[in-house]
């Protein structure tokens, strides 16, 4: 009996941490991914917190799962990792040295933000702007006798 109440003892304490653990493994691989641009803020030696701005690819599952708060620790794999540059252009992450991919902790997530249109390395914000459409023509009207 002591053995079981130990087990749903320990359990209980580790139970919340676990499942998210879990269930931000299960959906990493995922194959269905969805563009979005995220802020970490990562705690630094010192105190120090450092934010970091990317776009990537994170799996759609996940990112269901974190914006309706239903996970609050584990991992996060994005992938085709784009960042901005201090000349206020996004810049692929990918190079010689890097995949393209990075990991981060779930609690590290400031706001992460679903995108409709995939990032374009060497342009800047204005990639996102509306364009300006043209004016709609009037309507057609048949021509009366």
């Amino acid at each position: 009996m002591k053995f079981i109440f130990l087990i749903l003892l320990m359990l209980s304490v580790l139970g919340c941490n676990q499942i998210d653990e879990v269930s931000a493994l299960k959906s990493l691989n995922d194959s269905k991914r969805v563009w979005v641009f995220a802020q970490f803020n990562v705690p630094e030696e010192g105190g120090e917190i450092e934010s970091y701005y990317y776009y990537g690819k994170i799996s759609k599952a996940l990112y269901e799962s974190i914006s309706n708060n239903e996970i609050g620790s584990g991992f996060i794999l994005m992938s085709q990792v784009k960042y901005w540059g201090n000349d206020d252009l996004i810049h692929d992450y990918e190079n010689k040295e890097t995949s393209g991919e990075l990991v981060f902790r779930i609690e590290h997530i400031a706001t992460v933000n679903l995108i409709n249109t995939p990032p374009v390395a060497g342009k800047g914000y204005n990639q996102f702007e509306e364009k300006d459409l043209p004016p709609e023509s009037e309507p057609f009207q048949a021509a009366s006798s």
